[in-house]
């Protein structure tokens, strides 16, 4: 078939074709329909992404969830046709009108000694190497950022992958304002006292000059809700006191009855799951509709080798437990807190730390799970706390959340400064999808953001996270 001829004819001469790397369908199968339905462009994948998603698509994790749809994807497609270039050959498919190109070479030049994943990557820019000397404008998709340099520096041109745009926003804004207001701030408008209020202005923490004071509050339905010296006092009457106006927002947030969703983007060593677990101890101490807290990591299989516990001696509880040692460590807090100023040390004291850990959770009904473990299930009168979402991509944190059934309060604790996932960054996370929405959308569920900022885990956590946070 002549070169210029595709699955249905004749291709347009504005035609785009988009070349993906395997990161881009194991982050969602769907990717590849999303990117594919603009108009007038074709999605290119090199042979070896078929491989390395063919690789994956054995287990329950995330990554094997995203091969096997993108298999069931191209079942549907039916018969390709098939179009060859010199050591090219193209097998052309029909996704519900996309058109998906699988691109094969019947040879690739040398690569002695190079490890089996930079042999991939090799592979596959050379596909789209050679499919660039026919066709064009051709964009080589990748969120592997050494992938995308190598491929530039070979002539392609190339982009990362977005879900969202934008990933810095101010939920917490900082605002002097005149003496008088300062005085009066309690139940009047913001937009009488900020006239450049955003939506994802959720909190504020208000000064006045010549004064050191600062007043912090919450936005509710365009209202200013100061903090005021009695509800601090009663947010404090738990087994953690917060620390510092942050945690005091976030302890509000998770105690006010009426949210459905709060959200902590944190510093590393800010104290978000210690906070968040104190505040969750207390509602359920305190008679609320809830009757136990669900601790949920990402599922371990939701990433790659790079945390793979399969190694570790054990059961498959103990491998676990890995994931789990935030909230346990959090519990452990908690607990030596009540033995505070008591002449306990040694086995005596850690005796009495294990017997309270045990009776919070016995108590508070406290279980730690995966999200594999939320696969099937419906969650009702629980405190779900998921941690680590920036972990999650979209469809990972997208499964979980639609566990969440009636009288359900639900806690999102992640940082974009600790993306450790190989398949994902601040752009194409779980946090990242919910922190927009949250920063741009008013309705749905009641919700409310509160970012961290201040490390209070030891001057050296406070040092290394300034030290390697600085280009992030």
């Amino acid at each position: 078939m002549d070169a210029s001829q595709g699955h249905s004819g004749l291709v347009s001469r504005s035609t785009s074709y988009l070349c993906l790397d395997t990161n881009i369908p194991l982050l969602d199968a769907n990717n590849i329909i999303t990117l594919g339905s603009q108009p007038d462009t074709v999605i290119v994948l090199p042979e070896t992404v078929l491989d390395e998603l063919d690789s994956k698509k054995s287990g329950l994790g995330e990554l094997a969830y995203q091969a096997r749809s993108f298999g069931r994807m191209m079942a549907k497609c039916g018969t390709p046709i098939r179009v060859t270039h010199d050591n090219m050959i193209i097998s052309q498919f029909d996704s519900d009108g996309v058109s998906i190109w699988i691109v094969s070479l019947e040879s690739y030049p040398q690569f002695p000694g190079m490890a089996k994943n930079i042999l991939n990557d090799r592979k596959i820019i050379e596909v789209a190497l050679q499919f660039a000397s026919y066709y064009s404008p051709v964009t080589f998709i990748s969120n592997d950022v050494m992938a995308r340099i190598r491929a530039d520096s070979l002539g392609l041109k190339v982009t990362d992958f977005k879900v969202v745009d934008k990933v810095d926003y101010e939920f917490t804004k900082e605002l002097e304002v005149i003496e008088g207001v300062f005085k009066t701030l309690h139940n009047r408008s913001i937009l009488e006292v900020d006239p450049d209020h955003l939506t994802e202005h959720y909190n504020y923490k208000f000064t006045t000059p010549n004064s050191s004071q600062v007043k912090i509050a919450s936005i509710n339905n365009e209202t200013i809700n100061i903090l005021g010296k009695d509800s601090e006092n009663e947010l404090r009457r738990q087994d953690v006191n917060p620390r510092g106006a942050d945690q005091l927002l976030l302890a509000r947030a998770i105690q006010d009855p009426t949210m459905d969703l709060i959200v902590c983007e944190a510093l590393a060593g800010s104290g978000k799951t210690l906070v968040s677990l104190s505040n969750a101890i207390r509602l359920i101490k305190t008679k609320s509709p809830y009757s136990s807290i669900l601790y949920v990591r990402a599922s371990i299989n939701d990433v790659e080798s790079v945390e793979e516990v399969g190694f570790l001696p054990g059961t498959a509880e103990e491998k676990n437990a890995v994931y789990f040692h935030p909230l346990y460590d959090s519990l452990d807090h908690i607990a030596r807190a009540k033995f505070s100023g008591r002449k306990l040390k040694g086995a005596e004291l850690e005796a009495k730390v294990e017997e309270q850990v045990d009776k919070l959770i016995a108590d508070c009904n406290i279980t730690p799970m995966t999200g594999l473990g939320l696969r099937g299930r419906t969650l009702t009168d629980s405190i779900v706390i998921i941690d680590e979402v920036q972990g999650m991509s979209k469809a990972s944190l997208q499964k979980v959340l639609t566990r969440i059934g009636k009288d359900c309060k639900v806690i999102l604790l992640g940082s974009n400064r600790q993306i450790d996932n190989p398949n994902m960054t601040k752009f194409t996370n779980g946090l990242s999808v919910i922190l927009n929405d949250c920063a741009t959308f008013v309705g749905g569920i009641n919700k409310h953001v509160v970012p961290m900022h201040k490390v209070v885990r030891s001057d050296f956590a406070e040092y290394a996270e300034k030290l390697f946070s600085k280009d992030s």
